[in-house]
């Protein structure tokens, strides 16, 4: 049994961290795995009212669970200020490396980041009481207040963290492939020399990620040219429309079949004869939209002279995308959450081979720049640009951002990614 290994190999650790420890294992995968009292008893080795002697009930459990990772987060953060530039980098390297030997602590912020409205602000609100140094202020709700209103602030927090979880999570699918061997070593420098510089200082002019300058006049005729007429944009999938309803109501977490059903005032029955479970049909329903994203940014990416506009298209048009489709923000954080299995068989039904725009078609198969300790593949890094929008738009939602502000830091999001934060 599995619990009882746990004890065996770890007998002078106290029982309240071995049970923080196997609550933690059921987030080795990507997604939020829920899990029962009883479950989590077993999975220590020891009887359900033992585990209430430690814990009240599941709700401080998690609670437990999140203040373990804020806490080594805030041991990380305390040298990261704007006066010690060479401390603070090697602080936000030490943090990056702290999540990639702890996977399942990014599953975990991904996952509440992704069901539960400002849960950024909760996080920071923890690192101010551990007096995180980068948040000192003498007024916590007033630094909460700017951080929704100051678009450079805001769109820099998103940047840092969703880059830092998304180079995370690729290392560790690498070697789970079995692509890698073990984990890069600097990672973490290497990971925040690209947040600080951008493509433009971890590159060179040879490069293939290497950004070019463009004009002004050129970054608003690119989003011109991706504008799309409300009158043309394809029609919603009610089942779709229901899922996101029901993600709006229960979050992410509390999304079933009855649920959706219930929506369509349908009967459960009626949607199994489309797919074979709830995992299968979220999939199927949000891979025919990105099938459809994809089809318009392969549509206005012929207008790019180079990768930089190839760059400004694509955030544009994944910018106008949500615009017509801003049921599919909530459903975004299945996307980040990443991905489950699911029957092949199934999926054959309902996803086709994507097509790749033609800049990606021209970028090399391997690449070594930006530097990440091991060659990789070039969607890497354009897998890296696609999640930046996802990610602004999800933590966005619910800030009553205008439309201008939301523009720009939809901007200065792309300026990070080709020039850093520096």
């Amino acid at each position: 049994m599995f619990g009882n290994t746990m004890l065996k190999s770890e007998k002078t650790k106290p029982t309240k961290e071995l049970i923080l420890d196997a609550a933690f294992s059921f987030l080795e995968k990507p997604g939020f795995s829920s899990f029962s009292m009883n479950e989590l008893a077993a999975k220590v080795g020891i009887s359900k009212p033992a585990i209430y002697r430690h814990f009240t009930n599941k709700e401080a459990v998690l609670e437990a669970m999140e203040d373990r990772i804020v806490d080594n987060m805030a041991f990380f953060l305390k040298n990261v200020t704007c006066q010690n530039e060479i401390a603070s980098q090697k602080s936000l390297a030490e943090l990056v490396d702290y999540f990639g030997s702890n996977p399942n602590h990014v599953n975990y912020f991904i996952a509440q980041m992704s069901s539960t409205p400002n849960y950024e602000e909760r996080l920071f609100d923890k690192l101010f009481d551990r007096g995180v140094a980068f948040l000192e202020h003498e007024d916590k709700n007033l630094y909460l207040k700017d951080f929704r209103n100051d678009m450079q602030k805001f769109s820099r927090h998103v940047f840092c963290g969703m880059s830092i979880f998304f180079f995370v999570s690729m290392q560790k699918r690498l070697m789970n492939l079995g692509k890698i061997t073990k984990p890069s070593e600097n990672f973490g420098d290497k990971v925040v020399a690209l947040m600080l510089e951008g493509l433009s200082g971890t590159t060179q002019p040879s490069d293939a990620f290497h950004p070019e300058s463009i004009s002004e006049s050129r970054k608003k005729e690119i989003f011109e040219l991706c504008k799309i007429p409300h009158e043309t944009f394809p029609e919603e999938n009610r089942i779709f429309t229901a899922l996101a309803n029901v993600i709006e109501k229960y979050k992410i977490p509390g999304v079933t079949v009855e649920r959706i059903a219930d929506e369509l005032n349908m009967a459960k029955s009626s949607l199994y004869e489309y797919f074979g479970n709830k995992n299968e049909m979220i999939k199927c329903l949000i891979n025919k939209e990105l099938q459809l994203l994809q089809t318009i940014i392969i549509e206005n990416s012929v207008e790019a002279k180079n990768f930089t506009e190839y760059v400004y298209i694509l955030m544009a048009s994944e910018m106008e995308y949500f615009s017509h489709r801003p049921s599919i923000i909530p459903i975004c954080g299945w996307l980040l959450m990443g991905d489950e299995e699911i029957s092949e068989k199934k999926m054959e039904d309902c996803e086709e081979e994507g097509e790749a725009s033609p800049w990606e078609k021209r970028l090399p198969e391997r690449v070594t720049a930006p530097d990440l300790g091991f060659p990789y593949a070039s969607d890497v890094i354009t897998g890296w640009i696609k999640c930046l929008p996802v990610a602004f738009l999800v933590e966005a939602k619910g800030k009553n951002i205008s439309e201008e502000k939301r523009m720009d830091g939809y901007m200065l999001m792309i300026d990070y990614i080709l020039n850093g934060i520096k």
